[in-house]
């Protein structure tokens, strides 16, 4: 089914996210929708542009058919937005800003050390971004070349020195763990280097190798020899106490941020907030008027860049959409408002899912934020699938069919 104008509904605010598929090779164990960029510079260009036109008609598709009043939040990610040529870039983003009526309360974008220089800081900060990204990973060579990644640890260092000196707005750090050969000694040893330039958010992300990918294949064949789940666990143990030593709070399962540094627009999605997904691959959920409706771009980048205006869209039933409400709700230390979820879904959900509520009771945590909401500890967080299936089981015997009511207004 295709997106017309009459399944879209008004709405106040929709945060905003731009993917750039290109970068300069494929991490071995990547498997987001990405695509090597042309080799020549001529091609690259050509197609950065084709692409980068496209979105921009993408873009004004979702602001005539959804009209939302706001961009709380734009994020513009990857693949590698850094590769984009500083005049390139400048041009996009200018075609961005001109179509909002106040700037974001946050607006990110992503880069990878090899690619970041001066002048790409330059165009970021004049164009009112705010806070950057930069996916390291690790700093051991040995690492970096299981993973498949292009930067070398000079690379990030010079980087972090870039940031340090001309870098003026908020800064991300992601790291990894998890890798093939890893020591617990290596990965504080990535987050402590990390962290001297004083990052205010810094995600740590578990090494998941998704079938069909090059270091999968490995993997499987024993070439590159997985780390067992134990030791897994105890290098992400270590390094999470390093951090909330260090002053950052887990506020995610992969997310930790000094007070007040963490990242907006990555709360709207685990809270469920309308959002536009603007590229190739790339997902929105948005209201429409028979509820709540998940849009997709084609991953074929040919076919996006000729017609990127026509998204495959899915009707959510109300049972898939409160299982998303749920799985994204509970990713995060704010856990699940009750009383927003009675007003979207009209029940009430500790009496509604009492069963799973008491069955995990080890794993619910006082909750500081919202001393009425429900949420899991760090460890419930970390072991969330099996509570998911919990929920699910709940779910599916309730029989949940009533439209949920979505956004409620105001700032959803």
């Amino acid at each position: 089914m295709k997106a017309e104008p009459p399944f879209a509904l008004p709405l106040s605010r929709a945060s905003a996210y731009f993917h750039i598929p290109y970068c300069a090779r494929k991490c071995a164990y990547c498997d987001f929708h990405s695509v090597p960029l042309p080799e020549g510079a001529a091609e690259a260009r050509g197609a950065l542009r084709a692409l980068l036109d496209a979105e921009i008609r993408q873009f004004d598709f979702y602001l005539d058919h959804w009209r939302p009043a706001g961009i709380p939040t734009l994020y513009i990610g990857g693949g590698t937005p850094s590769l984009i040529p500083p005049e390139i870039l400048e041009r996009f983003l200018g075609e961005i800003t001109r179509r909002l009526g106040s700037p974001p309360e946050e607006f990110t974008i992503e880069a990878n050390p090899e690619s970041l220089g001066g002048e790409f800081l330059d165009v970021c900060a004049s164009a009112g971004i705010g806070r950057l990204s930069l996916g390291i990973q690790s700093f051991d060579p040995r690492c970096l070349q299981t993973l498949g990644r292009h930067a070398k640890p000079e690379d990030s260092r010079r980087a972090l020195r870039l940031l340090g000196l001309h870098w003026k707005g908020e800064t991300s750090l992601d790291l990894m763990y998890g890798i093939p050969g890893q020591t617990s000694r290596g990965a504080l040893a990535d987050a402590g280097e990390a962290l001297e330039q004083g990052p205010g958010h810094l995600s740590l992300y578990a090494l998941t190798p998704e079938e069909g990918t090059p270091l999968h294949s490995r993997m499987q064949a024993g070439s590159t020899p997985a780390l067992d789940e134990a030791r897994q666990e105890s290098i992400r143990n270590k390094v999470h106490d390093f951090l909330l030593g260090r002053g950052y709070e887990n506020y995610e399962i992969s997310s930790y941020a000094l007070p007040g540094k963490r990242c907006r627009h990555n709360a709207a999605y685990w809270n469920l907030k309308p959002y536009m997904g603007i590229g190739p691959s790339a997902v929105s959920t948005l209201p429409g008027s028979a509820g709540p409706l998940r849009l997709s771009g084609p991953r074929d980048i040919g076919i996006y860049t000729r017609d990127p205006c026509r998204p495959e869209t899915e009707a959510l039933s109300a049972r898939d959409f409160m299982a998303d409400y749920i799985l994204l709700g509970l990713r995060s230390s704010g856990g699940i408002d009750p009383r927003a979820f009675f007003r979207i879904f009209g029940i009430d959900f500790r009496d509604t899912f009492s069963r799973t509520v008491r069955k995990n009771r080890r794993f619910v945590a006082k909750n500081a934020e919202n001393p009425g909401a429900f949420a899991l500890t760090a460890k419930g967080r970390r072991v969330l699938n099996p509570i998911l299936v919990d929920f699910f089981l709940e779910l599916d015997r309730l029989d949940y069919t009533q439209m949920p009511v979505w956004p409620m207004g105001g700032n959803s």
